[in-house]
C-alpha cells in the first residue's frame, strides 16, 4: 500500500476550487496537501471540448490570492484559456499538489479520516472533497438499509427538489 503520511488537511481535486481552499489553509498555516488523479486541472484538460468558452466574462473569473488579469474583462475564455489559468494559479499559489494520485477510498478514522490513494495512505483531522459536480459516486450498498425518512444525495441526485427532501 506504501507510506502512511500525516497531514491535517486532505484536498481531493485540483481544479480551481481544490486550489482556492490550498490558497486559504495556507494564509492560515494549516499543512494540507492537494491529492489530483491527473494533472492540475484535470477535467478541464480532458472533459471538455475544445470550442468550450466559459460562460461568465473574464471580469468574473477570479480566484483568491491571484492579481486582476490583464484579459478583456467582457471576454470569455476559451478551454486552453482556462487550464492555463488554473495552471498558473497553482504555481503563483506554490500549491502543494500531487499530481498522478488516485484516491481509492476515504475511511472515517477515531482522529479523523484515511485517504487511501495508489500512492500511500494519507491521515488528516478534515477533508475537502473538491472533485467536481460530475463525478460518479461510489454508494456502498448499506446505504439501502437507511431508512426512506433519512435524506440521502449524491453527486449525481443534486440538486434535488425540495419535495423530494420532504421539506
Amino acid at each position: 500500500m506504501g507510506s502512511r503520511i500525516n497531514v491535517s488537511t486532505v484536498i481531493i481535486g485540483a481544479g480551481h476550487a481544490g486550489l482556492a481552499m490550498s490558497y486559504r489553509l495556507t494564509e492560515r498555516s494549516i499543512d494540507h496537501v492537494v491529492l489530483e488523479r491527473g494533472e492540475v486541472g484535470n477535467s478541464w484538460r480532458t472533459e471538455r471540448w475544445d470550442s468550450l468558452r466559459l460562460l461568465t466574462p473574464n471580469a468574473h473569473t477570479r480566484l483568491p490570492g491571484m492579481a486582476d488579469s490583464e484579459a478583456d474583462p467582457d471576454g470569455f475564455m476559451t478551454m486552453p484559456e482556462v487550464v492555463r489559468f488554473i495552471d498558473d494559479y497553482a504555481a503563483t499559489i506554490d500549491a502543494p499538489v500531487q499530481t498522478g494520485t488516485t484516491v481509492t477510498s476515504v475511511t472515517a478514522t477515531d482522529d479523523g479520516y484515511a485517504v487511501v490513494t495508489d500512492r500511500g495512505v494519507w491521515q488528516c483531522t478534515t477533508l475537502v472533497l473538491a472533485s467536481g459536480p460530475a463525478n460518479l459516486a461510489a454508494v456502498p450498498a448499506l446505504a439501502e438499509e437507511v431508512p426512506p425518512s433519512v435524506a440521502t444525495v449524491t453527486p449525481m441526485t443534486w440538486p434535488v427538489s425540495r419535495a423530494t427532501m420532504g421539506w
